[in-house]
């Protein structure tokens, strides 16, 4: 349903206008050449959902007005079989001095639909977005929600056999989130090829079968989407804390510049053996290791364990505990002693923490990422396993 091959998008970014005037008159003008998209290629099966996921920046945007053909590639070609409907700023296809009907029409004109097509769906439109009496005023007097709901009815009521969709979820309360992604729900099982944009992993995994995950304009992972989604977040795991297993450069670095940091963090079991299992209900200790080259230091210790959904199951601190803090530089230990660990299921990441003498200011922060994983992967019925008993 979707060929995108070899695609690159390449903007020219000048210093200022008065070197984009130089340009337009044949003079050389400063500029830079910045790539959003550098060669990417996929292909996507008629009646597929994929999510479209990365960071801000990454060219999500770029791609899908790409493939919606509102923009050109600098490069490659993006074939698509069959008419797109897309969502992608709000009200990008609006006219703002004509009524919410009014732009009903001329989106469905867009499409390539007759006048007749869309009056017949038209009720249906308006019964969905819940604008009263407000679909016949233009839309400059729509607020950011009023738009969106608009918008979202008349793309995903005209029958397309694609729909690109960018953050759409992000406006609106609750009640009409739940009502949009019932109708995505319900237009996906039609068989309707549909492109989802959203930060929120949550949707992705639930509502794609697929994810693409672009990375500085490329395609870094593609797959199905609970693995990609998976990947992705131990990615931002690692990127908003420092992985100790490829950053021994930057801990000399900070060691030159005489500050205090994480040197290493391992998890044992209750034996003092190096693992990267657990056994619901044994302990565990996690062992970090820090380094601080002023002896007026004063710091506290904390450590976190969280799932791949960022979720954090357990965390302590040296100062949420009443401990007083370390005192002195050189080379430390410290071993927060867990006596049983009641998690029966999922993979977790251990983070480290070396806070001040307030426990406010962060001076270092290191992760292993995915690091500890079940004994036995089996399945459990619950997460935890907590003493009990029956009485019956």
């Amino acid at each position: 349903m979707i060929r995108v091959e070899g695609v690159s998008k390449v903007y020219r970014v000048y210093a200022s206008p008065t070197e984009r005037l130089k340009r337009f008159l044949g003079r050389r003008g400063r500029y830079i050449d910045f790539a959003a998209l550098r060669d990417v290629t996929f292909t996507i099966d008629p009646g597929e959902a994929v999510g479209i996921i990365g960071e801000n920046g990454a060219g999500k945007s770029t791609l899908l007005k790409i493939v919606s053909e509102t923009t050109a590639p600098t490069s490659g070609t993006v074939e698509v079989d069959g008419p797109v409907a897309s969502i992608l700023e709000l009200g990008a296809a609006f006219h703002p001095d004509f009524s919410g009907r009014e732009n009903a029409m001329l989106y469905g004109a867009l499409l390539g639909m007759d006048r007749e097509a869309v009056e017949s769906r038209m009720e249906t439109i308006l019964a969905f977005a819940e604008l009263g009496e407000f679909i016949d005023h233009p839309i400059r007097s729509y607020s950011t929600g009023m738009t969106m709901r608009l918008a979202f009815a008349v793309a995903t009521h005209l029958d397309p056999r694609v729909l690109v969709i960018d953050e759409a979820l992000a406006v609106g309360d609750g009640y009409f989130q739940k009502k949009c992604i019932d109708r995505l729900l319900e237009i996906r099982d039609s068989g309707t090829t549909i492109l989802f944009c959203s930060h929120s992993m949550f949707y992705v995994t639930s509502f794609c079968g697929r994810a693409i995950w672009l990375r500085e304009g490329a395609v870094e992972r593609d797959g199905r989407a609970s693995a990609v989604v998976a990947e992705y977040e131990e990615f931002l795991l690692a990127r908003e804390r420092r992985r100790l297993d490829d950053d021994q450069d930057r801990a000399s670095d900070r060691a030159a510049r005489g500050e205090a940091f994480i040197r290493s963090i391992r998890v044992l079991d209750p034996e003092g053996r190096e693992t990267g299992t657990y056994v619901p209900g044994r302990g565990l200790v996690i062992e970090i290791v820090w380094e601080a080259t002023s002896s007026a230091g004063v710091y506290h210790l904390g450590a976190a364990l969280e799932r791949r959904d960022a979720t954090r199951i357990f965390g302590s601190a040296t100062f949420w505990d009443g401990l007083e803090p370390v005192r002195g530089g050189g080379v430390r230990t410290a071993r927060l002693v867990i006596d049983e660990l009641p998690v029966t299921q999922g993979v977790y990441s251990v983070s480290a923490f070396l806070f001040d003498e307030s426990g406010i200011h962060i001076h270092d922060q290191a992760v292993l990422t995915a690091h500890l994983q079940p004994a036995d992967p089996g399945w459990k019925p619950g997460l935890l396993e907590l003493p009990h008993r029956w009485e019956v």
